[in-house]
């Protein structure tokens, strides 16, 4: 179950087992604790100290989100795991300048391949542009072809960076109108699009950030991200694979939404923003992607898309990641 928090006069309280949620003028409403997967919060409710603790001990985590985008989001969550040789595995590989490379490497070969879900599974909105989709997907199956020669991590990015700048073109051919989308903009994100791909990319972090603390990695330390002051690198690796998971429910999303454009609204200094009213039925939305989420590359042998839980795919692929990081190290 995922909890929206989004009202500034709601009063959480943790009473036991469960969260205890209560506005003026309403009865209060009591929630499981067991029964939620994620929590998502906006703005300045009053939420008791004792609900983060609560979260915490039952593994579920909480995003924080700046109602007007001027501050960063803050995730919250469990502490470190302890499994130390995960985290030694990890740093002796990031430390090793070839091992880091190949890691790296795993990173791009994933997110590329996971760029074939939106184009399968959204052919009706990329119909005015076959052609289009055709030369798109080439240059993925050629990119794939190049990486075991890319021979830094300046390479990878290089390469990885002209796919995705490939993708976003494409969707400026069919999202133009009437949603002004002609690129990839963020901090804050100019158009509806961009929008929806911030929020959906954030949401998607705080579950590949919650999988990663459970499989006992060191979230600051990765291989395609590189360390950075205040940055969890490791998520941020790992979100690459999922981030043509999260185009593909966005545009989804907006094709099969009665929207326009008082959907949304624009300030300069915060950008553009999904409004108060339409935000429950994106949230509604994301919570049945949760649930029923498309894997992000199709299995050998094609057939149809497979689908499972967010968390199941997630920690699936967390686990993938160690394989290949044990892989790494022992070779």
């Amino acid at each position: 179950m995922l909890l929206v928090i989004d009202r500034k006069e709601t009063t959480v309280r943790h009473v036991t087992g469960a969260l205890r949620i209560e506005r003026p003028d309403e009865p209060a409403k009591t929630v499981p604790i067991q029964m939620l997967g994620q929590v998502v919060v906006y703005g300045n409710p009053l939420v008791e100290s004792a609900v983060w603790r609560a979260l915490a001990d039952a593994g579920v985590p909480a995003i924080l989100v700046d109602l007007r985008g001027k501050q960063q989001t803050a995730f919250l969550g469990a502490g470190l795991a302890t499994q130390l040789p995960v985290r030694r595995m990890q740093h002796r590989c990031a430390d090793d300048a070839g091992k880091q490379l190949v890691m790296a490497r795993y990173v791009v070969q994933q997110k590329l391949l996971g760029y074939s879900l939106p184009a399968q599974c959204l052919q009706s909105l990329f119909a005015a542009d076959p052609d289009g989709v055709q030369r798109f997907q080439q240059q993925v199956t050629q990119t794939l072809a190049k990486l075991p020669d890319a021979a830094s991590i300046n390479s990878l990015t290089g390469l990885e960076g002209q796919v995705a700048a490939a993708w976003f073109a494409l969707l400026g051919t069919v999202l133009a109108e009437p949603w002004g989308f002609n690129g990839r903009n963020r901090q804050p994100p100019r158009d509806p699009v961009n929008a929806l791909l911030s929020l959906g990319y954030t949401l998607m972090l705080g579950e590949v950030r919650h999988a990663v603390l459970l499989a006992g990695f060191d979230p600051a330390l990765g291989f395609l991200h590189q360390d950075y002051p205040g940055r969890e690198s490791l998520p941020l690796d790992v979100l690459e694979i999922f981030r043509a998971s999260v185009d593909a429910f966005v545009l989804g999303w907006l094709h099969n939404t009665r929207l326009d454009k008082g959907s949304f609204y624009y300030r300069e200094a915060e950008g553009c923003r999904l409004s108060k009213g339409v935000r429950p039925l994106f949230y509604a939305a994301w919570a049945q992607f949760r649930q029923h989420c498309p894997r992000p590359f199709c299995p050998d042998g094609g057939g149809d898309w497979p689908h499972a839980g967010l968390g199941e795919i997630i920690n699936g692929q967390v686990m993938r990641v160690r394989d290949v990081l044990k892989q790494t190290d022992l070779g």
